[in-house]
């Protein structure tokens, strides 16, 4: 008798055939991929709208995926219902909609606070140090953040140079994005960071990947990007905020924690960079010229 497929059966064949699904049904698709609890907990139009699309859009992807109707393709989700880490954001919002009387700068630290949270339940402890261990090794490390994503891209950067060598933020003023890819080997690592609406040079990125053999690093606020069949792993961040733009907050905890994780990789021969170039900032003057503690 065959195994009866599983909600983590069915995630990896919507992200299988996502890039091929007209966009609604993608739209669908990826917040099924995101949030597997809502099939359970809300009606499905509820799903629709937090989606973006019309019911009916659901149930022609519940067909596509070959299942006779929703409620078929329901029936699987509720038979291994679980929660999970997901509803953080929906749990932030539902705060906000409770408490308006803290302003808006309260709203915005609530929801700052269940972004981190989203993100330490996102992300096992074996991903981190996976991602990690790519890093630390590879040749060169290329970073991949546009637009809002750039923060997060260069407090990586930053810290990735206090650790070793040969990292480089693409996309910078007097270069070339298709240049850069083209040099990409096998031997390099990637690190892309992006949520939706995601920025057109991320297809530039897989392209790049996929031709050059390199690792890729996906960091994202969705399973589902363009990048995830190429990604050697993948963490997760949430940008849901109470704001009029997303957040990228728990970006920056999970690429500050990334170099944590390197440091530890790395050991001795970082923490000897780390001095050195601690050393020469205090000699440049780049540092406030105040006695150090010893």
């Amino acid at each position: 008798m065959a195994k009866a497929p599983t909600p983590e059966d069915l995630t990896r064949l919507m992200i299988g055939r996502i890039d091929a699904l007209p966009r609604r049904l993608a739209d669908g698709a990826r917040h099924l991929i995101d949030h597997p609890d809502d099939v359970v907990l809300l009606s499905m139009r509820e799903i629709a709208n937090r989606a973006g699309v019309a019911p009916a859009t659901l149930v022609r992807l519940a067909r596509t995926l070959g299942y006779s109707d929703w409620s078929e393709l329901r029936a699987l989700y509720a038979d291994s219902f679980r929660t999970g880490p997901a509803r953080y954001a929906d749990k932030a919002v539902a705060a906000v909609q409770q408490d308006k009387g803290a302003g808006l700068l309260g709203e915005t630290f609530r929801a700052q606070e269940a972004s981190l949270a989203y993100a330490v339940e996102s992300n096992a402890p074996q991903d981190i140090a996976a991602a990690a261990r790519t890093l630390a090794h590879a040749e060169r490390i290329y970073v991949a953040a546009f637009m809002s994503c750039r923060g997060p891209g260069l407090t990586f950067t930053y810290l990735c140079k206090m650790l070793r060598s040969n990292v480089e933020l693409l996309g910078t003023e007097g270069s070339s994005l298709v240049a850069d890819l083209a040099m990409l080997t096998e031997r390099d690592a990637v690190l892309s960071i992006n949520f939706q609406p995601y920025a057109r040079e991320i297809d530039l990125i897989a392209d790049g990947v996929r031709a050059s053999g390199a690792k890729l690093i996906s960091l994202s606020d969705s399973r589902a990007t363009p990048l995830q069949p190429h990604a050697a792993t993948s963490l997760l961040f949430s940008a849901e905020s109470p704001s009029f733009f997303p957040s990228v907050i728990s970006a920056v905890g999970v690429v500050e924690g990334l170099a944590a994780a390197m440091l530890t990789e790395l050991q001795d021969t970082a923490m000897e960079r780390i001095g050195r170039i601690e050393e020469q900032l205090y000699a440049s003057g780049s540092y406030h010229a105040h006695k150090r503690a010893r």
